[in-house]
């Protein structure tokens, strides 16, 4: 027979570690999240910055593709390498 204090132990135990496990799955969420948005915030900049190329250079666009080019290939392998 189990007596009310270590049924009451047992049940705070079996608590904290399911509110343990649902907190970790919400870091878990958060992190994801979080690095997504930092990911999409690096692609808005670098196409800013890239457009900012593109009106520089648009009465020479040989000089443009070739000035701007950076921009492009990082862009290209920010997509590659967060797949």
């Amino acid at each position: 027979m189990i007596c009310e204090g270590t049924r009451f132990l047992l049940w705070l135990g079996i608590s904290v570690v399911l509110l343990d496990s649902a907190g970790c799955q919400y870091y878990e969420d958060y992190r994801v999240k979080k690095a997504t948005a930092d990911l999409n915030e690096e692609k808005a900049a670098l196409l800013h910055a890239y457009r900012l190329c593109l009106e520089k250079y648009q009465d020479q666009p040989p000089k443009a593709k070739e000035v701007c080019a950076v921009y492009t290939q990082q862009l290209r392998e920010l997509e590659v390498t967060h797949r």
